[in-house]
């Protein structure tokens, strides 16, 4: 006796199966996983907060971070996603913005963080910002941006602040040759719903052309229509990305 009955069912009642999962996921009350984050984003919205030292932190959308302010620090730690901090002056209790590759000590700075999944990046708009990780430290100024990951030196590049920042406010996602799987995660971030992907076969793909986070299907569609990639929309809950 087979131990299902009727074989050809079997794919559809997967898909079907797959389909709730992701809309339960995918649900606003459910959260994105971070319910209990001090403070965290949906993919449909920013969030911007004055901290209680007067610095002010945005979220970007599907972000969340943990905040401890005692009498010995302020420590931010970035738990999922990406985050703008301008650091207000005066307060002389030493401030940490920390992710699994390293801990960050901006120094009256205005920057950038964002975790990946492997790495974290951090852009100096304004100021000076020290890292520390794996036994090293490092100084970053004004237009550096350093890629992260805990165990190697980091990549070190040269960006105009002045598009950087226009970027950020215009919710848009620069192209320049970015690995294909690095900019799907940071899409994920901004979809309604799931978006899965299977990050080592597209990582050696690259984007050239600039991407609109706040209208991510079309995103995908221009992704699609100059990459050889494939987009299966099952519903508005679950969209699949593979190579062709």
């Amino acid at each position: 006796m087979n131990a299902f009955p009727y074989p050809r069912l079997a794919l559809p009642l997967a898909i079907i199966a797959l389909i709730g999962a992701s809309f339960l996921l995918a649900s606003p009350w459910m959260g994105q996983g971070f319910e209990l984050s001090d403070l965290s984003t949906d993919s449909q919205n920013r969030l911007t907060r004055q901290l209680e030292d007067g610095s002010l932190l945005t979220l970007d959308n599907g972000s969340a971070v943990d905040l401890t302010f005692d009498r010995a620090q302020r420590r931010i730690d970035l738990l999922k996603g990406q985050l703008l901090l301008e650091v207000a002056r005066g307060d002389t209790r030493p401030l940490f913005i920390v992710t699994p590759h390293g801990s960050l000590r901006p120094l009256d700075a205005k920057l950038i963080v964002e975790r990946l999944q492997d790495s974290s990046e951090v852009t100096v708009l304004e100021g000076r910002v020290e890292l520390t990780g794996n036994d090293r430290q490092r100084s970053l100024n004004r237009g550096q941006q350093l890629r992260f990951d805990g165990i190697t030196p980091g990549t070190l590049t040269q960006v105009d602040t002045g598009d950087t920042q226009a970027a950020w406010y215009l919710e848009r996602l620069p192209g320049d040759g970015q690995p294909l799987n690095e900019t799907l995660e940071r899409l994920a971030r901004h979809h309604r719903g799931l978006l899965l992907f299977d990050a080592p076969s597209l990582a050696n793909l690259k984007v050239a052309d600039d991407l609109a986070l706040d209208d991510t299907d079309q995103a995908l569609d221009d992704l699609q229509a100059t990459l050889p990639i494939k987009v299966a929309r099952y519903t508005d809950w679950l969209t699949v990305v593979r190579r062709k």
